[in-house]
């Protein structure tokens, strides 16, 4: 099952997956005919940003009563910095669960949470279990949990960056982390000195507050065309 844009108004392409469909490697970005081609009888259904939006404010409304520090990454993801509210609520992992249950029972939504000492690993966690889960990546411990896993799995390497990074003989995050940093700035410009740090356990980026700007250092603007197009 993937939720598909309208491929009369030329946006057909895979917004989002079930973990069937994960399995057989369709991923977000991939036109109809290729999310067919790798998953043969694939269901489609429209989007609903209405009904996404609506939970998304509902569960940030949540996660706000256990701290201000609640950061958006996407429609449907968020940091929590929950440091200053272990006192009230308990361990990180014992927040964790809680928001999780409380999100299930109240709007019947299940949601995975990952646990750790900085942004990256919190969002690396989320990810290693689903689709209700809690997984905590221990500051003393992290190199056992994420150094064995692809590299792809590490937070802003796309599939661009997954294969310069694979010509290179570099497989897993550890095999990334154990990497020259000169010779990663060399191959990837500056993102892959910060790619490094990310795997070494390295970030240090705070979690903004609610309501809190970001700073715009990009815009854009692109037009589907009505039809293929072909050029000289």
């Amino acid at each position: 099952l993937a939720v598909l844009g309208d491929p009369e108004a030329r946006h057909g392409i895979v917004l989002a997956k079930n973990y069937e469909a994960k399995s057989r490697d369709v991923r977000t970005g991939d036109p109809k005919w290729m999310a067919e081609q790798k998953c043969p009888g694939i269901v489609f259904v429209p989007p609903h940003y209405d009904l996404y939006m609506k939970h998304s404010r509902l569960v940030r409304q949540i996660y706000s009563e256990y701290t201000d520090q609640v950061e958006p990454y996407g429609l449907d993801e968020c940091w929590l910095d929950v440091t200053g509210s272990t006192r009230l609520f308990g361990s990180g992992e014992e927040i964790a669960d809680k928001i999780r249950k409380r999100v299930k029972s109240e709007l019947g939504v299940s949601v995975s949470v990952g646990v750790s000492f900085n942004k990256i690993f919190a969002k690396l966690g989320s990810d290693l279990k689903k689709p209700d889960a809690t997984t905590v990546i221990e500051c003393d411990r992290f190199k056992e949990v994420v150094w064995p896993l692809p590299v792809k799995e590490l937070l802003y390497v796309g599939r661009a960056t997954h294969n310069k990074l694979k010509r290179r003989g570099i497989f897993t995050i550890g095999d990334l982390a154990n990497a020259n940093p000169e010779s990663l700035k060399f191959w990837l410009g500056k993102m892959g000195i910060v790619l490094w740090q990310f795997a070494n356990g390295l970030d240090t980026s705070p979690v903004s507050n609610i309501g809190a700007k970001s700073l715009i250092k990009t815009v854009g603007n692109s037009t589907t065309a009505p039809r293929d197009l072909i050029s000289d």
